[in-house]
């Protein structure tokens, strides 16, 4: 239950980073006759502003305030959205009834496990009841409309063919690894330049080659790689469980390709023989890895027949979205929208100050 709490709330946070619009306040934009205020522009950004501080980031300087004037642009951008959304749920005659948006707030209730949890995280996040409601209401409204603009749209069978024909490389069933690790840090240069900040010192990578080789020494004379890795290693997803390593579902085997490790990482173990380890330490960007294969399966092309409903649904769901985006873009050529932050909006830096970047696969 806590852990669907957690992700109920980021929902929440995530999907009200578009707020409703309404009345009150310095008018920012009119969509079709009505307006965005300032005031709704602000709560939104006070909210994304914050996620993104959470993630590392800072807003100091002349690069930061550009950055808080273009993700001010584009909330703006997604709010006038929303609004064309709503006005067209209404029209379309799909928008929720109160009673249909109860029901759904009933339901949230009861996977929090009580009005009281629901509360109380609605809270933490700075959320009212009335604007949970509007979520329900958009989300409800949205996929309504999704479905009426995007019903009738259909996926034949040559098309599922030509698909599976044309691109056999795309269904494979990735590899099933079952290996452990031990893994030890240097200090990773890298991450100061991309932060901006200087990364944390932990060893020299010399130390940590040293500290490595000593670690494979302690496995050619008989140690045990689950106990070693539980006492040395340095990756904390993975030691306790003896290094093994898991998918985010916590399956081992895992799918090649499911687990966020470097590439160095997966060119080695896929060399392995089952049962053996690597006799050098495999060296990626932050630090040195000592891998166990445990068991392997290859790879293997899928059939057609295993691969059919997985390419209809991918396709069908390429066609509605295309469809619906189609229809949003159009909303939006025959609408009459002002946007006063239109003219001053700066390009969005590639990366907000400070911030670190996403870990790479």
């Amino acid at each position: 239950m806590k852990n669907l709490k957690r992700i109920t709330a980021l929902i929440i946070v995530l999907l009200f980073s578009i707020a409703v619009v309404g009345c009150g306040s310095k008018t920012v934009a009119i969509v079709n006759g009505e307006k965005i205020t300032k005031t709704q522009l602000d709560k939104v950004m006070k909210k994304k502003k914050m996620a993104l501080e959470q993630q590392g980031a800072t807003f100091t300087g002349k690069e930061g305030q550009m950055m808080l004037k273009a993700l001010e642009q584009q909330a703006l951008e997604d709010m006038i959205t929303k609004s064309l959304i709503l006005q067209a749920a209404k029209k379309e005659g799909v928008y929720p009834s109160k009673s249909e948006i109860n029901k759904q707030i009933d339901e949230i209730k009861a996977r929090y496990g009580g009005e009281k949890a629901f509360k109380d995280d609605l809270k933490r996040f700075g959320y009212t009841i009335k604007e949970m409601e509007e979520l329900v209401a958009f989300n409800v409204a949205y996929n309504s409309l999704y479905e009426k603009v995007t019903g009738k749209i259909e996926v034949t069978d040559s098309e599922v063919q030509d698909e599976y024909n044309n691109n056999k490389d795309k269904y494979v069933e990735p590899a099933k690894i079952k290996a452990r690790a031990i893994f030890i840090r240097f200090n990773d240069t890298n991450q100061s330049q991309a932060s901006g900040q200087p990364a944390p010192q932990v060893r020299s990578e010399q130390d940590a080659e040293k500290m490595a080789m000593d670690i494979i020494k302690e496995l050619d004379n008989g140690a045990d790689f689950a106990k070693l890795a539980e006492e040395k290693s340095e990756d904390e997803r993975f030691k306790s469980d003896g290094g093994l390593i898991k998918d985010v579902a916590g399956n081992s085997p895992y799918s090649r390709g499911s687990v966020m490790l470097p590439k160095e990482f997966d060119d080695a173990v896929m060399k392995l023989k089952a049962g053996k380890y690597t006799q050098t330490p495999v060296k990626t960007q932050g630090g040195y890895y000592i891998i166990k294969l445990e068991s392997l399966t290859p790879e293997k092309q899928m059939s057609f027949e295993e691969s059919k409903d997985r390419i209809k649904q991918t396709l069908l769901a390429g066609s509605k979205q295309a469809k619906f985006d189609q229809y949003i873009a159009d909303l939006r050529s025959k609408a009459n929208i002002q946007n006063s932050l239109a003219k001053s909006a700066p390009q969005i830096p590639t990366q907000p100050q400070n911030q670190q970047p996403p870990a790479s696969k």
